[in-house]
């Protein structure tokens, strides 16, 4: 499904649909199979008041099955994406936007490049890999943890274990 994407802001159009997270072949580029999850997505056009600028707003909802970094488990993640992208209608717009935010007083938003030929699905799912998180884990593991000790179980200090042997504790 492709869109002009600033046409589609300033017509205030409205997108949404499922995602099967198995069709997304760059967010599951390294997840474990099956990936059974489903995404409920909806992509909104709109003209910000006052300033004229045109935005798209992404949300997102669905769950990909990962691997616990602390017990090699698998894990059910829910990712939510619920993010506004301005659309900047030329490289130089988007370098000057770019040049405000590095300065530190820039606006808070993210921007992008305003594409007449934008596949929404594509963006969806560039949406949904900025929201995995680096190391996702249980809140609490199932079982004990790859080495042996029971997962979550809290980890001896290393001071500790120096206290131990200068007392002759070990």
């Amino acid at each position: 499904m492709v869109i002009d994407s600033i046409a589609f802001a300033r017509l205030g159009h409205e997108l949404s649909g499922t995602l099967q997270v198995g069709s997304c072949n760059r967010l599951g580029q390294g997840l474990p199979l099956p990936q059974p999850g489903t995404v409920v997505w909806s992509l909104a056009g709109r003209i910000e008041p006052g300033t004229g600028g045109a935005w798209l707003d992404v949300r997102a909802q669905g769950a990909v099955r990962v691997v616990c970094q602390r017990c090699l488990q698998p894990l059910d993640l829910e990712l939510r994406v619920s993010r506004s992208l301005g659309l900047a209608e030329s490289q130089a717009q988007l370098d000057a936007l770019d040049a405000l935010d590095a300065e530190g007083p820039g606006p808070d938003a993210e921007y992008m490049l305003a594409d007449p030929h934008l596949e929404v699905l594509d963006l969806i799912e560039d949406e949904l890999i900025l929201a995995m998180p680096f190391a996702p884990r249980h809140e609490q593991c199932p079982g004990p943890a790859p080495d042996g000790v029971p997962a979550g179980a809290p980890e001896a200090s290393p001071f500790a274990v120096l206290a131990a042997l200068k007392h002759g504790k070990h």
